[in-house]
């Protein structure tokens, strides 16, 4: 049986709705997060270039989008063969939502977008009842709305257009109040969380209802960048739940990650850091269709024998060495392999990461790094080892 057969738009397609059904496919998919609004601005700021009209020029960003789908495309197609579906995504950073509430939002020539909180330190907290429910276009939201139109337009639906970066309404919260603040708040003034939890999370709502009126096929998942179809769910980012207890984090993000799951049809949630002290709670949310987190991170180990089977399992690896450390593209995906007892849910994210990350890691801080979207053939080389170490554990 030849695993690698079907390859086209529709046939990965597909394979996606199979893997968010739990059927236990032949093998794990597996893609290269090869979203132009993830690749290219982290290239640019590698190589000292300006990003700022990438995000704030819809023009420069659907250009740039396309050049690297134009690229992506025969690479995908000749020898990586993984399940990676094109996308557009438009993208004005992390603090869109935030900026609704009337954050403020920098765009620096040489840095991912900047966004300043509303309530900043040490202020109390009854500020936030001075907070009023913003429209649907207040702040960079219009902007959003705009580009995604404009995406829509222009390609005529030639690619799905994937969700802008979604905070959860607790990620979002806390870039509206200074963070630390809103966090002893939980303790000392839980209502007035409670208060800005429910402004965030109708907001969401408002929000990716109107997003998804401007676009052709509408993919709700911002970050892990899969194929997630209309209607199976929503992704949002929820990297605070690595910084709180289970309780806390039960109390003040799970009621609301609930109002989105059953708005829109489940939830696959996002989480950087160790946050494996949080699985009974996300056993707990709703429909929770996947989990994306960091192999060397939390443990996949504890992950897969807590929620393996249950729901999609999304591991990726990072240079952030917390409990396991991997050099490695290879080293991580074979340690995920040997661990898991089935196909059912499994998706690995594979950054093209086939030199030592970590060494990678501190050339990028210096600008001295390659890249590995800019070199077709350590692509190719990727793809082909990936896929004979899927073939081995199949």
């Amino acid at each position: 049986m030849d695993i690698w057969k079907e390859h086209s738009e529709a046939a990965k397609k597909e394979r996606w709705k199979a893997l968010w059904a739990m059927e236990d496919l032949p093998r794990p998919l597996w893609f290269i997060p090869a979203c132009p609004m993830l690749a290219v601005p982290e290239e640019r700021i590698r190589r000292r270039l300006p990003v700022d009209r990438i995000f704030t020029d819809k023009e420069v960003q659907l250009k740039a989008s396309l050049r690297f789908n134009r690229f992506f495309k025969p690479v995908q197609r000749v020898w990586s063969r993984d399940d990676f579906v094109l996308r557009l995504q438009p993208q004005m950073g992390v603090g869109v939502l935030a900026s609704a509430f009337g954050c403020r939002i920098v765009f620096p020539p040489e840095q991912m977008p900047w966004s300043h909180y509303v309530i900043t330190a040490n202020e109390d907290a009854s500020r936030v009842y001075d907070l009023s429910p913003p429209g649907v276009r207040a702040g960079l939201l219009g902007e959003v709305l705009d580009f995604a139109a404009f995406f829509q337009k222009k390609t005529g639906g030639r690619y799905p257009i994937a969700m802008t970066d979604l905070q959860g309404p607790i990620n979002t919260a806390s870039l509206i109040w200074d963070t630390t603040d809103f966090m002893a708040a939980m303790y000392s003034n839980p209502e007035a969380v409670h208060h800005i939890m429910r402004l965030a999370t109708d907001l969401t709502i408002k929000f990716v209802k109107e997003f998804r009126s401007q676009v052709g096929e509408f993919v709700p998942s911002h970050f892990p960048p899969v194929y997630l179809p209309d209607g199976m769910g929503i992704a949002v980012s929820e990297d605070n739940m690595a910084m709180m207890s289970p309780s806390t984090y039960e109390k003040f993000s799970v009621p609301y990650l609930n109002e989105l799951s059953e708005e829109f049809g489940g939830i696959v949630i996002h989480s950087c850091g160790n946050i494996e002290h949080q699985l009974g709670v996300l056993a707990k949310v709703h429909k929770l269709r996947g989990l994306n987190f960091g192999v060397s991170e939390t443990r996949f180990a504890a992950v897969w024998d807590r929620l393996g089977g249950k729901t999609a399992i999304i591991p990726h690896c990072s240079g952030e060495t917390i409990v396991e450390r991997f050099h490695n593209a290879l080293e991580w995906v074979e340690h995920v392999l040997r661990i898991k007892t089935h196909n059912r849910g499994l998706a690995l994210m594979v950054p093209p990461d086939v030199g030592d990350m970590h060494q990678a890691k501190h050339d990028r801080s210096l600008g001295k790094s390659g890249s590995y979207y800019d070199n077709q053939w350590d692509l190719l080389r990727l793809g082909y080892q990936i896929r004979k170490l899927i073939e081995t554990y199949a």
